[in-house]
């Protein structure tokens, strides 16, 4: 695919600064940029702007001495994304049931759906319209999966879970399987039935080989707008809102409540049974033991303040220099001890 520069900002929106009849044919990253390509530049990257080798590059301002044209927009990792978008078109499935998927009773299929190969669709579920199973997907009974949902292969959704329009489940991501209940007497662990199901609203992603456990009663939910990373789990009864970010590896036990935009950076690890608020960004591998009030930054384990952790973090790497300086200032005060019991 060809497209002017002018072409490109016309469809995100953007000014051109420059030669706007410049063709370009693809996209690549900013150090690894070509004539014939697009990149884009944000924050302190900028500054390498004038030394790319890109055709054409998006940006949030001007940059002075760029050697190539540059598009102007508000955003430019989304102006971007339309771009590779436009360039990497999405692949489309055919329509229609493979011949080798199963089919189960009384199942309501919507309208342009694709079901791919060894697909197992149970009974009494409802699958919307414009929706896409890839190949070896699950679908339990009863279950409902809202329109233009994508889900890709190996992925599984138990039964009664209910999945929203325009959700997007990556391979082999699992909902609503069994959540981790047990009862122990005399040290002997006996199963808690988990009856109830998993919620994912509108416009939720769930990575690659990311589990939502589904409810031992009622429903573990995902608000809209949530995005999940790969290898992420949520344990029974938990509750997440809208628009946040579970980057990989993050868990959070169960009948956690969170609000709304909080960002788990990647391996944090979250105790059950608490709330945690609105706007509150968690850094990686930061161990969450307790209430967590809205708008706030946090580190380390146990959770604190950033700025915080920052200091402790800072007096750590001192600590042995700091011990060597206790051992002296111990050493002097028992040599003056000497002298004053001497006199």
């Amino acid at each position: 695919m060809k497209y002017t520069v002018e072409e490109l900002a016309k469809a995100v929106h953007g000014s051109v600064i420059g030669d706007g009849s410049k063709v370009i044919e693809e996209t690549r990253s900013l150090d690894q940029g070509a004539p014939q390509a697009i990149s884009f530049a944000i924050g302190e990257y900028c500054e390498f702007v004038p030394q790319a080798k890109s055709g054409a590059v998006i940006v949030e301002a001007p940059v002075e001495g760029a050697p190539m044209p540059l598009i102007v927009v508000e955003n430019a990792k989304v102006a971007f994304a339309q771009i590779l978008e436009m360039f990497h078109p999405p692949v489309v499935f055919p329509k229609g049931i493979h011949e080798t998927a199963i089919i189960g009773k009384n199942v309501t299929i919507g309208e342009n759906v694709s079901i791919g190969p060894y697909c197992v669709v149970y009974d009494n579920a409802i699958i919307g319209d414009n929706v896409v199973l890839h190949p070896y997907v699950y679908i339990g009974h009863n279950t409902r999966i809202g329109d233009d949902t994508v889900i890709y292969a190996g992925a599984i959704v138990h039964e009664n879970c209910v999945i929203g329009k325009r959700v997007v489940l990556r391979a082999k991501a699992v909902i609503g399987g069994e959540g981790f209940g047990f009862a122990t007497e005399n040290g002997v662990h006996t199963h808690i039935p988990q009856v109830g199901n998993v919620i994912l609203e509108d416009d939720v992603e769930v990575g690659s080989c990311s589990c939502i456990d589904n409810a031992t009663m009622g429903s573990t939910l995902v608000r809209r707008g949530t995005k999940i990373d790969n290898l992420v789990h949520l344990g029974h009864n938990v509750e997440i809102g809208e628009d946040c970010f579970l980057i990989a590896q993050v868990g959070i036990a169960g009948s956690t409540k969170c609000g709304n935009h909080v960002i788990f950076a990647g391996q944090t690890g979250c105790t059950g049974h608490i709330t945690i608020g609105d706007n509150v960004t968690f850094a990686g591998k930061t161990g969450i033991i307790g209430n967590v009030p809205s708008d706030g930054l946090y580190a380390g384990y146990p959770m604190r303040p950033h700025k915080e952790w920052l200091k402790i973090e800072a007096y750590q790497s001192r600590l042995p220099d700091m011990a060597k300086t206790v051992k002296k200032l111990e050493k002097e005060v028992a040599r003056l001890k000497e002298q004053l019991e001497g006199k």
